[in-house]
């Protein structure tokens, strides 16, 4: 019963966590990134800078034009490419 009470949460809670930003249209917002993240590539749109929430231990949350919600575990052990990127946005 575990497992099913495990996939049931698992397919209500869709937050998919960023591994890697590849690229933005535009350090200005709105932009578009183009990110890799653990359910595959995905493209978002942010509106704009307030649809980045910091949360505690170095996590971020990440909200696009859609209302999907995307999570950064640790902005901190994000390649170097990502964390420049996403330093211009914080």
């Amino acid at each position: 019963s575990r497992e099913i009470l495990e996939a049931d949460l698992a397919s209500r809670e869709f937050i998919p966590v960023i591994e890697r930003i590849r690229s933005v249209s535009s350090f200005a917002t709105p932009s578009t990134w183009e990110v890799d993240t653990d359910r595959g590539p995905a493209t978002l749109v942010l509106k704009g800078e307030e649809d980045i929430r910091r949360l505690a231990q170095g996590r971020l949350l990440i909200a696009d034009s859609h209302g999907i919600h995307y999570l950064i575990r640790d902005r901190n052990a994000l390649d170097a490419h990502s964390r420049k990127i996403l330093d211009r946005f914080l």
